[in-house]
């Protein structure tokens, strides 16, 4: 059967495949005619996303049906990749089972559960909005502290202190009585 697969930025291209033919195949032909990668792919037939491991017949596609192509981000595929990709191949690692017991003492289940995971997406979206100054500053803070320590100890601030931008502009020093953490 004749099938036609339009892409949203207006590309399209018309393929030939029996009807019990799987998903993944098609997207292949897809990958070929429109040089875009399997896994940026998701075919829509109706609104409908369709799923790999099912046949074009699953979903009643006969001959000269129209398929819409959506391009997802390749930052976005990567994520998705390395989140299902940690959530299958290994256990969480001992810092959230940890965090997971604590919570477990304050809420409920499922409480803890959303928590957990509102917590897990923060975390994994500040990771991936560093630049590589910030990891080169964190590294320089953690492999060499003594310099720190001495800028610190210049300043007189060994005893916790926080620094301020005032309004005009000037940093500050401000004593507090929380121990200074990174």
């Amino acid at each position: 059967m004749q099938l036609t697969v339009k892409a949203l930025q207006g590309r399209e291209c018309s393929l030939q495949v029996p009807e019990d033919e799987l998903v993944s195949t098609l997207k292949h032909l897809v990958s070929d005619k429109l040089n875009v990668p399997v896994r940026q792919q998701r075919l829509l037939f109706k609104g409908k996303a369709l799923t790999d491991d099912k046949r074009l017949s699953d979903y009643n596609i006969g001959p000269n049906s129209k398929l819409n192509l959506v391009v997802k981000p390749l930052e976005k595929v990567l994520l998705e990749e390395g989140s299902a990709h940690r959530l299958v191949d290994s256990p969480p690692p001992p810092l959230w089972q940890l965090i997971s017991k604590v919570l477990a003492r304050h809420f409920s289940v499922a409480d803890a559960s959303r928590v957990l995971e509102q917590l897990q997406r923060d975390y994994d979206r500040s990771l991936s909005r560093l630049t590589l100054d910030d990891i080169e500053r964190l590294a320089s803070r953690f492999l060499h502290p003594e310099e720190l320590y001495q800028e610190r100890k210049v300043n007189g601030c060994l005893g916790g202190c926080r620094w301020q931008l005032s309004t005009t502009g000037n940093i500050s020093t401000r004593k507090s009585m929380t121990p200074w953490r990174y």
